[in-house]
């Protein structure tokens, strides 16, 4: 028997309740909590009946009793490192996808060139950098707050390969002039730089991006 909205919405919400704060793996439990529970449920169900078979489908899941009644601590914290594991390999897939890419591999050398001519040119680099970082303020303002990065554990980690390229950029332009005390670095370097560095830093809003409608798309089919 299917569970309707509002009862799909209260494993939800005690999911939640439960401990399970990233929405990523609360689906993941959401999706087989209903799964389960589609399989027990009748026409002739009650809601205590429905509350009960819950409880049942959460403790089979791995709910223990603590000092706060229960919650899931243990099931959490294996869920975050089979996530976490996940991202890493993820993210380290879409990059040798994309750079093998005959097509990323032109716009990184069509950028680069783009930079080259213009190096000699401040203005034209500090807008270039400019408009790159509005943009990047943009996507992350834009994922932060739709959707809710930091709430969830895999955008969250996501989030931390896809700005990364940033503090590469920081560590590239800074750590010549601590060891090396150069007062000014070469046009043609920091072209190169920012040329290797921001395919990067795009290629991780993309893998962002895609990582959060993966999973919205399983949340959609669950609640309509």
């Amino acid at each position: 028997m299917e569970l309707t909205k509002e009862q799909i919405q209260f494993i939800d919400h005690r999911l939640e309740n439960e401990g399970i704060k990233y929405w990523d793996i609360r689906i993941e439990m959401l999706d087989h909590v209903v799964s389960d529970l589609e399989n027990k449920l009748t026409s002739e169900t009650s809601e205590y009946d429905f509350k009960e078979l819950v409880q049942e489908t959460f403790e089979n899941l791995g709910w223990k009793e603590n000092f706060n009644s229960g919650g899931f601590e243990v099931v959490f914290l294996r869920k975050c490192k089979i996530y976490a594991k996940y991202s890493n390999k993820g993210i380290i897939s879409e990059y040798k996808k994309s750079f093998s890419a005959f097509k990323t591999l032109r716009i990184i050398l069509l950028f680069f060139l783009y930079l080259f001519i213009f190096r000699e040119n401040t203005t034209v680099i500090k807008y270039t950098m400019g408009f790159g970082l509005i943009l990047f303020g943009i996507a992350f303002i834009f994922f932060t707050s739709k959707y809710k990065v930091f709430n969830s554990l895999r955008l969250n980690r996501s989030m931390i390969f896809a700005t990364f390229p940033l503090s590469l950029f920081n560590c590239f332009m800074f750590l010549p002039k601590v060891f090396f005390d150069y007062e000014k670095l070469s046009s043609t370097y920091i072209t190169a730089i920012i040329a290797l560095l921001v395919p990067f830093l795009i290629i991780g809003i993309n893998f962002l991006y895609k990582e959060f409608k993966s999973a919205q798309k399983i949340y959609n089919k669950l609640i309509d």
